[in-house]
């Protein structure tokens, strides 16, 4: 299964982002007929990709009139993996988890997001970042 899609980098675009994830990864678990921990996983990849394309959103140029994020799921054997694109400037992904006692805005959505998925990858492809994540319906969040 290879699916994409291509949203305008804004706010009214993410539940139709989450919702396209969520259903990716029941289409994913229905394929391999699996029972267990359905909801987890599909819950994993919904919050993850809600995550990215705020951050997406967030960060996109105001003045780029063609801001789009791409979201690519993709699976192979028992992995289901999203790749999400956009032009945003770089960024360092920061893993660590943010000082509790500052009580940041910002910092606990990739950390999140490592603790959801199996697999967190950023790259600077061609001029845009690329977030590749991948899991697996059998394990457990770490």
């Amino acid at each position: 299964m290879t699916a994409t899609i291509i949203l305008p980098a804004e706010i009214c675009y993410l539940r139709l982002a989450t919702i396209t994830a969520r259903t990716a990864a029941e289409i994913f678990t229905d394929t391999l007929d699996i029972k267990e921990g359905v909801h987890d996983f599909c819950h994993a990849f919904e919050l993850s990709v809600c995550e990215i394309f705020s951050n997406s959103v967030r960060y996109a140029d105001p003045t780029n009139e063609e801001k789009n994020v791409t979201i690519c799921f993709s699976s192979c054997n028992d992995r289901l993996t999203v790749s999400v694109s956009d032009a945003n400037p770089p960024f360092e992904p920061v893993t660590s988890l943010p000082d509790i006692n500052s009580y940041p805005e910002k910092g606990f959505g990739l950390f999140m997001i490592h603790q959801l998925m199996d697999e967190v990858i950023y790259t600077r492809e061609n001029g845009c970042n690329l977030i590749t994540m991948t899991k697996s319906p059998g394990k457990h969040e770490k």
